[in-house]
């Protein structure tokens, strides 16, 4: 996975995030380092969304409830419409088969599967989570 730097202001103080794409389920070393998760899964995408519910139930196997600061992030975009490197896991470092990107919109032909109320559920059985929708076309929460 990639490795990136953010610096962002909370509450007047400035912060530098450490950033890691991880593309395995998470494990002990893992689990013992990470302060925070983002786990992002596609509204279009069912088994996105179960994968999120199973590296959770993961990282809960090494660290508490509470004990990780958590982001469960839903985007519009179907991730599997796009080829993946070999051993990557979906929804992670997409390429595109023909150089475009898949449709990042939620429409009549690329419905939503996944509901606001049950990504809400997730969450707040996740514990200390914050839950975002994002939409790339529409610039929903691109920035946050």
């Amino acid at each position: 996975g990639g490795q990136f730097k953010r610096e962002v202001t909370v509450d007047g103080q400035s912060h530098l995030l450490l950033i890691r794409e991880e593309a395995g389920a998470p494990d002990a070393t893992f689990a013992s380092w990470a302060d925070a998760v983002i786990f992002v899964f596609s509204l279009e995408n069912e088994s996105s969304f179960e994968e999120v519910t199973q590296l959770h139930a993961l990282l809960s196997g090494y660290r508490g409830a509470g004990e990780v600061a958590l982001a469960l992030v839903g985007t519009q975009g179907e991730p599997g419409a796009w080829a993946q490197p070999h051993g990557a896991r979906e929804g992670v470092t997409p390429v595109s088969p023909l150089g475009s990107p898949p449709p990042d919109k939620i429409s009549s032909s690329n419905p939503r599967v996944i509901e606001d109320a049950r990504a809400q559920a997730l969450c707040g059985d996740m514990k200390r989570c914050l839950y975002y929708e994002t939409c790339a076309t529409y610039g929903l929460n691109v920035d946050r």
